[in-house]
């Protein structure tokens, strides 16, 4: 029970594979590279994301790759506060209708609120969430990442980096946090944090959070413009209908993945988990033109070809994470699928 349990967490990690962001969102990264000068392209190559995508409409990366991406970029910047260069890198535009919404909203708190609320339109992660501390007078704004296996150092400067910046834009005013917690130790740069947040800020927290005073998140702003606000947010209320309507498959899926290691993946236990019977989950996929048949063995497949893309799991391994009881019944599936063995996939993956 102790191995299958070691086996279904890898696998509930590998899932996070699946999870992508808006690619233009990543010009934010492309600019810090240039800005300690280094060259952005060999970079992106470097974790497999083609640059080209970030100029493409609609176009997502793996949040995975993102975060080799901000792993590497940690690797050849020498400044470990090089997350915090993110606050001058950013434009609106990068993060779409979000971004322009949150820039006209009427308020500090509406900005947030917004921003939290249509986060899914730009990235499948959560991103963060609200709440008020009257001890301390402050609206506080935690970060959320949860699904992600990893959120580095710079990744996270750059995360409160940037939404202090932008709140600044809104605010056209000083404005100070009462409060920065980051759960990072303190580097030998942390002057540049105090220069740039102009608060306290406090390491090896164990949330990272930004506090703002509560006298100043409800002041109604010079740039609010609530009728160009609410156009953004009907056409993200829009996307967000559409995006859910998806998520039926995606859900379906994500119940096939979690079961994947106790063995064969059934219909009825699909149907189970979604409070359903059998033949009413058979009539959702054939209204999405496919059956749990075919689901099923798109899922495997996706996921058998990352595994044996990773030269690390061995193959006996990568066919017990799929539900196969036996290596051959897997390899014959694989190739079934895919036209190669496994072994012939790994060979030229």
């Amino acid at each position: 029970m102790l191995v299958k349990a070691l086996f279904s967490s890898s696998l509930n990690n590998r899932t996070t594979m699946y999870l992508t962001k808006l690619a233009s969102i990543q010009h934010v990264l492309w600019n810090m590279l240039e800005k300690y000068n280094e060259d952005p392209e060999p970079v992106f190559r470097q974790v497999q994301l083609n640059p080209a995508l970030m100029n493409e409409p609609g176009a997502r990366y793996s949040l995975t790759k993102i975060a080799d991406l901000w792993d590497e970029m940690g690797r050849r910047i020498k400044d470990p506060c090089f997350g915090l260069s993110a606050a001058t890198c950013w434009h609106p535009t990068y993060f779409g209708t979000m971004g322009y919404a949150m820039l006209v909203s009427k308020s500090l708190r509406v900005s947030l609120e917004r921003l939290i609320r249509f986060h899914r339109v730009i990235s499948d992660a959560n991103f963060g969430e609200l709440h008020e501390d009257r001890n301390a007078g402050a609206l506080v704004f935690t970060l959320k990442y949860q699904k992600e296996s990893h959120y580095s150092r710079g990744r996270e400067d750059a995360a409160l980096a940037w939404l202090m910046s932008s709140l600044r834009v809104n605010f056209q005013k000083d404005l100070a946090p009462v409060s920065v917690h980051l759960t990072h130790p303190k580097p030998d740069c942390k002057g540049k944090y105090y220069e740039f947040f102009r608060s306290p800020v406090h390491f090896n927290s164990s949330l990272c959070r930004l506090a703002l005073p509560l006298d100043v998140v409800d002041r109604i702003l010079p740039s609010g413009n609530e009728e160009l606000a609410k156009f953004g947010e009907q056409a993200m209320t829009a996307y967000l209908a559409s995006l859910d309507k998806g998520t039926r498959i995606t859900h379906i899926k994500k119940i096939i993945i979690d079961n994947m290691p106790s063995g064969n993946v059934t219909v009825d236990q699909v149907a189970g988990e979604l409070g359903i019977n059998s033949r009413k989950l058979q009539r959702i996929l054939q209204k999405k033109g496919t059956t749990f048949l075919s689901l099923l063995n798109e899922t495997r497949m996706d996921i058998a070809k990352d595994y044996i893309r990773d030269k690390n799991i061995d193959l006996t391994e990568i066919a017990f994470l799929l539900g196969f009881a036996e290596l051959s019944t897997f390899s014959r599936s694989f190739k079934r699928w895919t036209g190669k063995s496994p072994i012939q996939y790994r060979k030229v993956a």
